[in-house]
């Protein structure tokens, strides 16, 4: 703490030396020594001495506490590094090696792991030398595994060039004097590695390894063979940059020619070609000799159509999708998308196909789509009848890969949603949707449901029946909302009707899925009264099934009904439905999820606000609001889901017309403001934590949103009562504003001019009102300056013009210039893109005719800054109406800055702009028309 002296002033009164004048009164007495808060930014303060020695403790500490546990640092490495590393022969290391080889030691592979991290370079050079010298084998075995280890240590770091020359020829030669097989694959796997690291640190190729391997496949040993199989499938394809080496010596050729005769006749050979066709044709990709595919291709579609062991098809598929990512310009797999689509369908129908092949097959067909979308909307739409019988065959053979995991009941536990299904069920989705929508829906339709009808929707397994409910629901939501489906329709109908009665929960959960989706098809459920029967089937499932999973998904199909068909519903089916939710809520005998709970509230609030006499008797929204306060109370911080559908229900009550919100204004802020701001930082740190998942983010992002949206009804509808917490909640809301989110962002945007409202009617201070306007007000103009959503841009233009309008008479003469700069930058950004627009349009008008193509995007940004125009002229007719007498000079900024675009040489619509711009400000500024 500074302390503040005061001492009398250092010029004295000159005093007279005649008698006559008296003398001045003596100066008052210092006053006594008092503190005062440091200014932290006053330059004259020295900072405080450094303790060097502290810093340094405070450095080791903070290194050893992010130091790897599982290794060794400091001194209690150095004496290995010494007695290893260090010495001049390479029996130590032996020793080490062998012993651990013997006794499998986890102390000496902590060593060994520790020298790989700290001293990669001396580590490597070792073993090197070491495997140089032909070890016994179980000696060579570990000294490799330690050399892949090491190799690939900081492969994005500098490892010494110096190193990594030296380990060229001791690898290499152990590689030739190798003679047993065991170490061929994990000896070229290291030589791979190093040779990588030679084409990452540009240290002038590897020709001696090329030259070798040349001479493997020139070779009449079938050992040399293999090593130049193996080499050619790990070396980098780099290498392509020896194109001299490759093409003008028909070494290329000579490769080439023998994997392909490997590949038709060698069985034993095959395997090793087939990996090494993988990398040659990426090889000719880098080459521009991608004709060799044309024979590869093939080859290897025919040695996977063997199948063989399931560990080798599933890693000949991979290696296949692989290839099909890396074929950055299509000439691979040029023409050949139907063999290879054929080859993976024939890989998941054997009988016996793992999960895992599955998966592996689909994946490559999705790789497919992705590099060449129309080349397999191509394959998928011309395939024939038996083909589409094949095809969907498959699809429900995945989906049927679920497993009645037991978390899949708790609707609590938000991990319930992916329980049981399998990544071969989300594969068998994506080729189910292809041939859905690719498909033609003529032959794909009649043919699904024929096979649904008299193969899966009956059968047996549940599973099935269950892939058979999904598979209808997908049906209905993307092929059967055309009239002329009206036979298909019917079907369908009775199939879920009956499954409306089946007793397991898992297909009955399906078959809700299926009812949400036909419910869309209102003119064909009505035309044969099937919602009828729907709707009488689903109320008794929803009041007394057991499982609360199913029970949900049922008041959710039976809200689609709702809203689709409102009368019908009103008439025949809303006392039991309410009365069946109350039941839930109500029973005694079994406590119900809280998931369950919450939707059967927000069910019920729906119910009464869109469908029924939208209003609630006055007690009865406070207990329902209680009721959903007392729920959020149990519930953990990080139940997203369900915090959403109480807010949601507590929303529509918040908006009911006849509910007075000042009942229980005073209860529910709490939880408002605690559901505004989680603890979850979204405004810029969301995407780096890896603690949520992206549904959770998404979770968190509406629930945030949905209480600003209700906080900012009730600052409306209980302006009064809500006044206290302005202070609180307005600031919130301005930090939202740079949120990444474009739903929070708009859900604050909506609210500040309603908290502004709430201040202008609820508070008596004029004070208060002054300052409000004043931070909502900047607040809004801060965000057109920043905001890249031309959308949320133009609501706010149009939300600033309702401020001006509810509070002109809290506007200072700052607040006003700040709003009428952002009109004149605003009209500035705007004249500047419709001029840009209009060059652009310029150059591209002779390429659009050419190429005949639409220009839809331009029509949709055209009518997106239309709008942003409309809302200016608004904003500025209503500043000039309402502040007249104050606008003199910043109307004068205005009118220069926009007479300049009324010259002939301006686009159309910037001189339209700028006229609609002076018809707002002459009619009260005439004087201000230029000459």
């Amino acid at each position: 703490m500074k302390l503040k002296f005061t001492f009398p002033s250092k010029n004295r009164h000159r005093t007279s030396t005649s008698a006559s004048v008296t003398s001045p009164p003596p100066p008052p007495p210092p006053p006594p020594l008092e503190s005062s808060l440091r200014n932290p930014f006053e330059p004259d303060i020295n900072p405080p001495p450094r303790n060097y020695l502290e810093e340094i403790v405070n450095k080791r500490r903070r290194i050893e506490e992010n130091q790897d546990e599982s290794l060794l640092h400091g001194f209690e490495l150095q004496q290995h590094v010494a007695t290893i590393l260090q010495s001049n022969d390479l029996s130590s290391l032996q020793e080490v090696i062998d012993e651990y080889a013997n006794s499998k030691d986890e102390s000496l592979f902590t060593i060994f792991k520790s020298f790989a991290h700290h001293y990669p370079n001396a580590f490597a050079l070792k073993l090197a030398k070491l495997l140089e010298f032909q070890p016994p084998i179980q000696t060579r075995i570990e000294t490799v595994n330690h050399l892949l280890q090491v190799l690939p240590e900081g492969i994005n770091g500098p490892f010494n060039s110096i190193i990594l020359l030296e380990l060229k020829n001791p690898l290499l030669h152990s590689l030739k004097a190798e003679s047993e097989e065991i170490l061929f694959l994990s000896l070229c796997e290291a030589i791979g590695l190093l040779a990588d690291r030679f084409y990452r640190c540009s240290l002038g190729g590897w020709v001696e390894l090329l030259e070798y391997v040349l001479a493997c496949f020139s070779s009449e040993v079938q050992s040399e063979n293999k090593k130049g199989l193996l080499l050619l499938t790990v070396i980098p394809v780099d290498v392509a940059n020896e194109r001299a080496f490759w093409l003008n010596q028909g070494n290329f050729d000579l490769v080439f020619g023998s994997i392909l005769e490997w590949t038709y006749r060698d069985k034993e050979l095959k395997g090793l070609a087939y990996n090494a066709s993988i990398s040659l044709m990426l090889l000719s990709q880098e080459l521009k000799r991608t004709d060799v595919c044309d024979f590869l291709l093939p080859n290897l579609l025919s040695i996977i159509d063997e199948h063989g062991e399931e560990e080798v098809l599933v890693d000949r598929v991979k290696r296949l999708g692989d290839l099909v990512t890396l074929d950055d310009d299509g000439k691979i797999f040029a023409g050949v998308h139907r063999e290879v689509f054929w080859c993976m369908i024939r890989a998941v129908e054997i009988e016996a196909a793992s999960e895992e092949v599955m998966c592996e097959a689909i994946v490559v067909i999705k790789e497919f789509d992705t590099v060449d979308v129309e080349t397999m909307e191509s394959v998928i739409g011309n395939l024939s009848l038996e083909e589409v019988k094949r095809v969907f065959a498959v699809a429900m053979k995945m989906l049927s890969c679920v497993i009645d995991d037991p978390l899949w009941y708790d609707v609590d536990d938000k991990n319930c949603t992916e329980a049981g299904f399998s990544d071969a069920f989300h594969r068998g989705q994506f080729l189910f949707n292809f041939l859905s929508l690719d498909g033609d829906e003529y032959v794909f339709v009649p043919t699904a449901i024929g096979m649904i009808t008299t193969k899966y929707a009956s059968n047996v397994d549940w599973r099935l029946r269950h892939a058979a409910m999904l598979a209808i629901a997908s049906i209905a939501e993307k092929n059967l909302n055309e009239m002329d489906m009206m036979l298909y329709f019917n079907e369908v109908a009775i199939l879920v009707l009956k499954s409306l009665d089946e007793p397991n929960h898992r297909v009955l959960w399906a078959t809700m899925h299926a009812v949400k989706c036909l419910s869309e098809c209102k003119e064909l459920l009505m035309r044969s009264q099937y919602h009828k029967k729907f709707l009488e089937k689903l109320v008794p499932v929803i009041r007394c099934n057991s499982c609360a999973r199913v029970q949900v998904e049922a008041i959710d199909t039976l809200k689609s009904f709702a809203v689709s068909m409102q009368e019908i519903f009103r008439q025949n089916h809303y006392d039991t439905t309410m009365e069946a939710l109350k039941a839930i809520l109500s029973n005694k005998y079994s406590l119900p999820k809280l998931l369950l709970c919450a939707k059967c509230q927000e069910c019920m609030v729906y119910l009464v606000r869109k469908v029924g006499p939208d209003d609630f008797k006055e007690q009865e929204a406070v207990q329902v609001v209680e009721s959903l306060i007392s729920l959020d109370g149990k519930l953990s911080n990080t139940e997203y889901l369900t915090k959403c559908i109480i807010l949601k229900a507590l929303d529509q009550i918040c908006q009911c017309p006849k509910v007075s919100v000042d009942k229980f204004i005073d209860k529910i802020m709490p939880m408002l403001i605690a559901c505004a701001q989680p603890l979850l930082d979204l405004t810029g740190e969301e995407t780096n934590d890896d603690s949520l998942s992206n549904e959770d983010k998404r979770l968190v992002e509406t629930m945030r949103a949905r209480a600003c949206n209700t906080l900012s009804h009730c600052a409306v509808r209980s302006s009064i009562n809500f006044s206290p917490h302005i202070a609180k909640v307005t600031p919130m809301f301005i930090r939202l504003l740079g949120c990444s989110s474009s739903e929070i962002r708009k859900a604050s945007i909506l609210g500040l001019p309603k908290l502004l409202l709430s201040a202008i009617l609820g508070d008596k201070s004029n004070d208060t009102k002054r300052d409000t306007t004043f931070i909502i007000v900047q607040a809004l103009t801060q965000v057109l300056k920043t905001e890249t959503d031309r959308d949320l841009s133009t609501l706010v233009l149009r939300l600033l013009g309702r401020c001006i309008e509810t509070s002109s008479t809290f506007f200072t003469d700052q607040l006003i210039k700040i709003v009428t700069d952002e009109i004149n930058d605003t009209i500035r950004r705007i004249i500047k893109f419709e001029i840009e627009k209009a060059q652009e349009s310029g150059r591209r008008i002779i390429i659009e005719k050419a190429q005949e193509v639409g220009t839809s995007e331009d029509v949709f940004r055209s009518l997106s800054v239309q709008e942003t125009i409309e809302e200016v002229v608004n904003l500025t007719a209503t500043a000039i109406h309402t502040f007249e007498d104050q606008l003199m000079v910043p109307v004068n900024d205005l009118m220069s800055n926009v007479s300049v675009f009324l010259a002939h040489d301006k686009p159309d619509r910037v001189i339209a702009f700028a006229i609609s711009i002076f018809n707002v400000i002459l009619p009260l500024y005439p004087d201000k028309l230029p000459p």
